[in-house]
């Protein structure tokens, strides 16, 4: 047996104590501390071991490679016996040394660590002659060559102290803390980043997509676009914050966008300016509009009131009075009580005739305008006779007026009757023909029998007298008869439009003395009585309007 086997049983007996110890004192009762070996016991096992060995050592040939024996020994009962790892290419004259444990060489000195390598936790091997100053317990040298002695120290506790970050024995490149793991520890680092990517993308696509929607309709409730048409009445109360006032307009439908309201006010620092009251608003009013109004207060509000074509002077002044613009009554009576003739060239065709009940029927050119409330009445006739004024009195249209033998009083007369005939420009200007036709052939067609007229008397005159069954009313109401009167009537029954006007000094050129309209609105012509009489039993007796055979409506 070699030195090596002596050590190999050295190393074996070490551990059956252990197994003994372990056994009596109880293996189930947990780790037990080893304790560390006795120095004198070490050093007397160790020189008994080096007798034995002396005496079987074999002295090897110089400069001969010696072949150690073949361990043959059996292994304690136990005991796994390591077969020494055999390189390929080793020839059988040389035996491969056993393995040895890491770190130890027996009977040769430590070597020293070697960069990056470790040790297991908790074990420490140091030279048992190794003292400070190299010298033995004794005083003496060490011994040179291989009598030599070592020590191994075991704690137990170091194998579960924690270790430092950056040691050795840390997890191996690619473990956990690797390139290949995520921060919470998981593998798969790359697709965790391009998942995490991923949901970041998305959640700035959707804030992006909302952010873009908030202003889109932030910006239409900011303008009033898309909005619905149609007027409110707010009240706008006191000592309201703009959050409150913001979220009354919203529930109002005035605003859909209470914040921006709230942030568009506060720039510009109207929340000190707004005069609490009930206020008119548009539902299809910007924010500035709001804020307008609300700054101007409950005073005297401007209206736009449209008056259409064929309104007479009582639906128009009823229509100021409905609006608070001004009182019925109140207009009449202004007009009654002054002559606008100075102002007004074009007034001076109307004629002074005692029957003419409404003397400015038929100057109010129907239009858009704009009034404030209680307006005075004198800005109301300026106004639309301003309006008559630039649509009717040019050069252009007096002059085509002139060339139909026409004053310019008879023109809007006759034009007043047409429009309230026909509603088409096209057939406007075919009953122009046939009241130019009559009015061309008074022997003939003397009267031009226009139903339209008796409505104005029934609707228009009688209702505002006192006495409208007086008999000295009878001459005025056969002024304004078509069926009574020859010709024209005494004055416009109507406040006609640019179409009528220019259909009853721009006739078509027809044969026709006849016309009616059915209750579609279809019209019939004829150039004879009994062609409109044919026409009239085609349109059915009930609902027509136009000119009545000869005979009736006298």
């Amino acid at each position: 047996m070699n030195n090596q086997n002596e050590f190999e049983d050295l190393i074996r007996k070490f551990k059956l104590d252990d197994d003994s110890e372990a056994e009596q004192t109880g293996s189930h009762q947990g780790p037990q501390h080893r304790p560390a070996f006795n120095y004198e016991d070490d050093q007397r096992r160790y020189a008994q071991a080096r007798s034995h060995t002396a005496a079987a050592t074999v002295q090897r040939p110089a400069g001969q490679p010696g072949a150690r024996p073949a361990v043959s020994q059996a292994a304690p009962a136990g005991h796994n016996t390591q077969r020494p790892a055999q390189p390929s290419g080793t020839t059988p004259g040389h035996a491969q040394r056993p393995a040895q444990p890491s770190g130890i060489t027996p009977g040769h000195a430590q070597r020293p660590a070697q960069p990056g390598a470790r040790q297991p936790a908790g074990m420490r091997i140091q030279r048992a002659d190794a003292q400070p100053g190299g010298k033995n317990p004794d005083g003496n040298q060490p011994p040179r060559g291989r009598d030599r002695t070592f020590r191994v120290n075991i704690n137990d506790k170091a194998a579960y102290e924690p270790q430092p970050a950056g040691a050795g024995g840390g997890p191996p490149h690619g473990g956990p803390g690797g390139d290949d793991y995520d921060d919470d520890g998981s593998s798969g680092g790359g697709a965790g980043r391009w998942f995490k990517a991923l949901v970041v993308l998305l959640i700035a696509l959707g804030v992006s997509v909302f952010l873009a929607m908030f202003a889109l309709q932030s910006a239409s409730d900011l303008f009033g676009l898309n909005k619905p048409e149609g007027e409110i009445s707010f009240e706008l109360p006191e000592n309201l914050s703009l959050s409150q006032i913001a979220s009354l307009l919203k529930e109002s439908g005035v605003i859909t966008q209470p914040l921006t309201f709230q942030l568009y006010a506060g720039l510009k620092n109207d929340a000190e300016d707004l005069l609490p009251g009930t206020y008119t608003l548009n539902m299809n009013m910007g924010y500035d509009e709001i804020l307008t109004v609300f700054r101007t207060g409950t005073g005297p509000q401007e209206l736009t009131l449209i008056f259409y074509e064929g309104m007479t002077l009582s639906d128009i002044a009823k229509k100021m009075e409905q609006y608070d613009v001004c009182g019925e009554q109140e207009l009449y009576d202004y007009l009654n009580g002054n002559d606008f003739s100075d102002r007004y060239e074009f007034l001076k065709d109307i004629p002074d005739d005692p029957n003419r009940y409404r003397r400015y029927e038929g100057y109010f050119f129907p239009d858009t305008y704009n009034f404030y409330e209680n307006e005075d009445p004198s800005i109301i006739v300026q106004k639309f006779f301003n309006r008559f004024e630039e649509m009717v009195y040019t050069d252009e249209l007096r002059a085509q007026m002139a060339s139909q033998n026409l004053t310019l009083d008879q023109a809007v007369t006759l034009a007043s009757i047409i429009q309230k005939e026909a509603a088409k420009t096209a057939d406007m200007k075919m009953v122009s023909s046939i009241f130019h036709k009559r009015l061309d052939n008074p022997d003939t067609f003397p009267r031009l029998e226009s139903d339209v007229t008796i409505m104005y008397v029934e609707d228009d005159i009688k209702p505002y007298l006192d006495d409208a069954a007086n008999p000295d009313y009878q001459p005025m109401y056969d002024a304004y008869n078509t069926y009574v009167c020859t010709g024209l009537p005494v004055g416009p029954i109507s406040n006609p439009g640019m179409d009528a006007i220019k259909a009853a000094i721009y006739p078509e050129d027809t044969e026709y003395y006849f016309f009616l309209a059915d209750r579609e609105g279809k019209f019939y012509y004829a150039a004879t009585v009994e062609e409109h009489a044919a026409n009239i039993e085609a349109a059915g007796i009930e609902g027509v309007h136009g000119i009545a055979m000869p005979g009736e409506g006298e």
